[in-house]
């Protein structure tokens, strides 16, 4: 590889709890950057202010959503490459040098592993429920995979692209906070392959309740439904109405479900409890599961009616 300079983009917006360990841990890395642009959101804290300890670039967008921080990322970079992280994120020393030792001929983005570490019973129950197969299918933004593959998406706070590259395809699109790197990638598939390497990880210090959680999942599937990004994520969302449909008719089938449902979700709850020596997650896990499973589905039709109206 030639050129492999990088710039690595960090979206925040009051991330003062979270950007000092952000910042230190890329400017440790094996792989020098060339440089590092904090795009800020309009902090009201004390966020900037820490970033200025580092010899950062600090560009601010007033799109107001994720996808026009990292758009406003490109904008400002003059890298070859241009790498994505999230303030709440800490990338190991090995980041940069194992995402970027990915890129062939028809390699056009590469993404690591997400491990998602939390604090509370709720916080490392999400996490524990989000790297299953029940918890986050087979997307690689929610699950850390053991083996190197071809995927549909990466994730936005683990990536690294071709800045020429995202600039042919336009982009992110600036009015999205959710689901813009799974649109961006949808784009960017047209161009070549997007490689997952277990070999770069990022610890996201989620931080976020039940409450906030379901929130979150409510917005995740409204992202999805309403640009019909359709995978294996759309599956149950679309089936659980016809399940309800089917009571009316074959009145055994959903209370059938509704038991298999049950047991799989205890099933993965009592295996993540004996794991990790914790009978607490015998109940907490289920329960991340039931909110996750309904929060999605309830955005995901909301946002799919939002966006055949348009």
């Amino acid at each position: 590889m030639n050129d492999p300079t990088v710039s690595v983009v960090i979206p925040v917006r009051n991330g003062e709890h979270c950007i000092i360990e952000c910042l230190k841990a890329v400017f440790s890395q094996s792989l020098k950057t060339f440089e590092v642009i904090v795009v800020d959101g309009g902090s009201q804290d004390k966020t900037i202010e820490l970033a200025k300890q580092f010899p950062v670039k600090i560009v601010h967008e007033d799109h107001g959503s994720v996808g026009g921080a990292r758009q406003v990322g490109i904008e400002n970079s003059n890298g070859r490459y241009i790498a994505f992280t999230d303030a709440d994120c800490i990338p190991e020393r090995d980041w940069l040098k194992n995402l970027i030792s990915e890129f062939d001929e028809v390699t056009v983005g590469v993404g690591g592993g997400v491990h998602n570490i939390g604090h509370s019973l709720w916080e490392k129950s999400i996490a524990l429920a989000t790297n299953t197969f029940v918890g986050s299918a087979r997307s690689v933004q929610g699950r850390l995979f053991k083996e190197k593959r071809f995927v549909n998406s990466i994730s936005g706070c683990n990536s690294i692209y071709r800045r020429e590259t995202l600039l042919e395809i336009g982009g992110f699109n600036t009015t999205l906070s959710m689901n813009e790197e799974t649109e961006l990638n949808r784009r960017l598939s047209a161009k070549g392959k997007l490689t997952y390497t277990p070999n770069a990880v990022v610890f996201h210090d989620q931080r976020r309740g039940l409450k906030a959680f379901a929130k979150q999942m409510i917005a995740y599937g409204w992202g999805r439904g309403r640009l019909r990004l359709w995978d294996l994520q759309c599956i149950p969302p679309i089936v659980v109405p016809f399940l309800f449909l089917s009571f009316m008719f074959v009145g055994y089938l959903f209370p059938a479900f509704a038991v298999f449902y049950a047991a799989v979700l205890f099933g993965v709850g009592t295996k993540i409890a004996i794991k990790n020596s914790n009978s607490g997650y015998l109940i907490s896990v289920p329960i991340v599961f039931l909110v996750e499973h309904a929060s999605y589905t309830v955005g995901f039709w909301k946002g799919l009616f939002e966006g055949l109206r348009r």
